[in-house]
């Protein structure tokens, strides 16, 4: 009797695990370097004060082609508490982004991008 109890349990534990998870983990959506200012501006204009400063950090690091000051920027920006989904939605997706041209410039030889490369791999 006590296998079959374990084994029912075991069932119901499975199927709540499985649909918990459904829909999650879904990659996101990809965006261009060039598109991150302007959605950022979209996303982010009602946003309070210290919200659209990091917004600001962001979009400056972008223009200067700071690709290591974005990548924080955006980072620190997605650890916001008040974020909407969509935000944060796009938020994965340009940090994705960002991470993706600082490791092609890493492997191309930018000093500045290995080095963030190796910061972040310590921070893991």
């Amino acid at each position: 009797m006590r296998p079959f109890v374990l084994s029912i349990c075991f069932s119901v534990a499975m199927v709540i695990l499985v649909a918990v998870g459904c829909g999650r983990g879904a990659a996101p959506k990809p965006v261009t370097t060039s598109e991150i200012p302007a959605r950022l501006d979209a996303l982010f204009s009602k946003a309070p004060e210290e919200t659209r400063l990091l917004v600001g950090q962001a979009k400056s690091a972008l223009r200067a082609n700071d690709l290591s000051g974005a990548w924080v920027a955006l980072q620190t920006l997605s650890e916001q508490k008040q974020l909407t989904k969509e935000q944060r939605q796009f938020l994965a997706s340009a940090i994705v982004t960002i991470g993706a041209e600082i490791n092609k410039a890493g492997e191309q030889g930018d000093a500045q991008a290995r080095e963030m490369q190796r910061m972040h791999r310590l921070s893991k």
